[in-house]
């Protein structure tokens, strides 16, 4: 093995994998230098020996951070001889402390049994001493107790895509109020959603809620601005939301069949701006409850709450003069969150600072008034965290050791995705999360656990390894580099029993082999699709009874199409349109398997008894005609009626298959070819709870012993 290999190799990037088809793909040595330097390592020339003594040499007698599960005693990996008798000392995360001391055997030592939490640890031994964060986790996660022998269901949406009679042209959370009360007469228990996380407030038009600029804070613009308290107390306020010229903005940006995100963040931002003069003017002068209720959300929110209105302030002032879109366009001595010229910005403008502390405070009121509200179903709010953030965006300014500039996250080619897939979003620095005790990924599990009763984790192959591409570079010419899955599934563990919020991974794609038998062990959901439960050498779906217990099972996602839009073909035609086939025989391959699919579905739907014999020749006769919208509200039915049939734990519908809906919600690899992340449900609320939507979905959905 060669110095650069071995150097790759501490560094954890894979020299090879298998890819979707199971092809080994050989990584190049081009590919492995660039991650190299991504990484802080020069892997030029006579400089690789001298970077491969330096790794080697980091090597020390307690890794940087070490995690545990919870047992009569915890094993401690250390670099010591046996025999070498270890005294340690523990200050725990309460502020108590133990020590004592133990013997080194077979690369451990061991400590009594600990409370859960992160510690730290300090060591003695053969002459030298070492210090390390030692996090005490839970066997596994948290699992809601209707769960573990019966099961649930759940109804996602996108919530800005909610119409309603009363919102502003986005979905809001008195509109996810609604819906938690809606599913929850129906028999259901929770409302599955689109990460909330913030976006760009200074560009709305960038609506993807899986490029953030946080993934740590929320989104105002879903924030009720009429449900805020300083609403009903501010004259001006409401003398401007009840005047006729924003009576006939509301009426417009309602009546849209796609989210207008500038023209309702305009809107939005006017009144936001007469709210926080209300509460300026009442609470922050009068001392009041209030007030002292604002600081104590800004004092929990702590550096990274300031961080983030900083960001924003100075987001709003850049943009406004031209001056970047971003901070790495900033002039220079604003791109550190450190830098004098920053502390003096906020100090001159603490005013504008706190005018966006102010929007993630009565986004988080209401937010948590509707978790409270959801927390007496099973799984109450299924929040979505994304892979990452954008690396122009305020996460990535506020902290930037924690993520790798050098590098975007992706995904190799796979059978939707011909040339892979480029997210541009920095991963985490797996350097960075030991040395730091793996706060920052546990801030975040924390932050998108919190009001929530159970959390989807995109992408959660990346608890094991992470598909890194160099910046510039094809999505054929990355890499995976491995993470240390055994302490990121004990930091989720921990945070998951802390928050009680069940966890759901994302494990679709290219999949290691061992990650979803550890997923079982640590009690972290599966996902299964419909689309994708198919024995691909002769492409039937697979039966009801081969889905597993601990699963979130669907029939799709919103990377994929809804079931009329799969019926009827509406996605190909979309993909064409967007030129995302390669060529002539991958659209005549997509074509013929999809004439097929629809086929072998009505098989699996028939042979399940999802559907009686009229209706599978109903839907063979509409298959042969390609599929059509008649042909997909029966079908539709049919496929919640297999899901039903599983032995999964939880059961998701997406609302664009209650309404028989074709347009997807995300066509991944297309920008302007396809309207993403913005259009809206064709029924409004109202009419959803009023027509019986819902009905049906509760009836099929619930225990077997209900239905009879």
């Amino acid at each position: 093995m060669s110095a650069l290999e071995r150097l790759a190799s501490l560094a954890g990037i894979v020299p090879a994998y298998e890819d979707y088809w199971g092809a080994q793909r050989i990584v190049s040595a081009e590919t492995t230098r660039a991650l190299l330097e991504a990484m802080g390592y020069d892997p030029s020339g006579a400089a690789v020996e001298r970077e491969l003594a330096r790794a080697e040499g980091a090597q020390r007698m307690l890794a940087a951070s070490i995690v545990v599960r919870d047992a009569p005693l915890l094993r401690i990996a250390c670099r010591l001889h046996d025999g070498t008798r270890v005294a340690w000392q523990l200050a725990r995360e309460d502020g108590t402390s133990a020590e004592g001391a133990s013997a080194c055997e077979g690369g451990f030592f061991d400590l009594p049994a600990q409370p859960l939490g992160y510690h730290r640890l300090a060591i003695e031994a053969a002459g030298g001493s070492a210090q390390t964060t030692a996090i005490v986790a839970p066997p596994a996660a948290y699992l809601p107790s209707a769960l573990e022998r019966g099961r649930a269901w759940a109804l996602a949406t996108q919530l800005y895509g909610v119409r309603s009679e009363r919102n502003w042209g986005i979905g809001d959370f008195s509109d996810l109020r609604s819906l938690v009360a809606a599913v929850a007469r129906e028999g259901g228990g929770g409302i599955g959603l689109n990460p909330l996380h913030e976006l760009h407030a200074h560009d709305p038009a960038s609506a993807s809620p899986y490029a953030a600029s946080s993934r740590l804070f929320l989104n105002p613009l879903y924030v009720d601005v009429e449900a805020v308290p300083e609403f009903a107390a501010s004259a001006q306020a409401r003398a401007a939301a009840g005047s006729e010229a924003c009576a006939g903005r509301i009426r417009a940006l309602r009546a849209t069949a796609l989210v207008d995100y500038a023209g309702v963040a305009a809107l939005k931002r006017e009144l936001f701006e007469l709210l926080y003069t209300e509460f300026s003017r009442t609470h922050r002068k009068g001392n009041t409850d209030r007030g002292r209720a604002f600081d104590a959300f800004v004092a929990s929110g702590g550096r990274a709450l300031e961080r983030l209105a900083r960001y924003q302030a100075l987001a709003e002032r850049f943009h406004a003069a031209g001056q970047g879109w971003g901070w790495q366009e900033w002039p220079p001595a604003y791109r550190s969150p450190e830098s004098p010229e920053v502390e003096r910005f906020a100090r001159e403008h603490a005013g504008r600072v706190e005018f966006f502390l102010y929007l993630q405070w009565i986004a988080d009121e209401q937010l948590a008034s509707v978790a409270n509200e959801a927390a007496a179903l099973p799984c109450g709010l299924y929040r979505d965290l994304a892979v990452g953030a954008d690396l122009n965006g305020a996460d990535a300014w506020a902290d930037q050791s924690a993520v790798l500039a050098g590098v975007a996250l992706g995904a190799p080619p796979d059978p939707l995705n011909a040339l892979g897939q480029n997210w541009g979003l920095p991963p985490f620095s797996p350097a960075a999360l030991r040395e730091r005790g793996y706060e920052p990924f546990a801030r975040l599990l924390r932050a998108n656990m919190r009001n929530a009763g159970a959390l989807r984790i995109d992408h959660v192959m990346a608890l094991r390894r992470c598909y890194w591409i160099p910046r510039g570079a094809k999505a054929t010419e990355g890499a995976y580099v491995a993470y240390d899955l055994d302490a990121m599934l004990g930091v989720v563990a921990l945070e998951s029993v802390r928050n009680r919020c069940l966890v759901v991974g994302e494990d679709l794609g290219t999949v290691p082999e061992d990650l979803r038998e550890r997923m079982r062990e640590d009690r972290v959901f599966s996902t299964r699709l419909l689309y994708f439960q198919r024995d691909w050498s002769d492409g039937s779906f697979s039966p009801p009874a081969s889905y597993p217990r601990r699963a979130a099972t669907s029939a799709g996602s919103h990377d994929l199409p809804p079931l009329a839009g799969w019926w009827t073909g509406e996605d190909i035609a979309v993909r064409v349109t967007a030129s995302l086939y390669p060529d002539e025989r991958a659209l005549r391959e997509a074509s013929e398997d999809r004439w097929a699919a629809r086929f072998a579905l009505v098989e699996a739907l028939q042979r399940a008894g999802a559907l009686d014999e009229g209706g599978a020749a109903r839907l063979r006769e509409d298959a042969g005609r390609n599929g059509s919208l008649a042909g997909a509200h029966e079908l539709v039915p049919a496929v919640h009626r297999f899901l039903a049939r599983t032995p999964s734990a939880l059961l998701v519908a997406q609302l664009e298959d209650v309404l028989v809906e074709k347009d997807a919600v995300n066509v991944p690899g297309t920008v302007a070819e396809h309207p993403n992340w913005c259009r809206k449900r064709s029924a409004t609320l109202e009419a959803i709870q009023r027509d019986g939507y819902l009905r049906e979905l509760g009836a099929t959905f619930a225990p077997e012993e209900v239905r009879s």
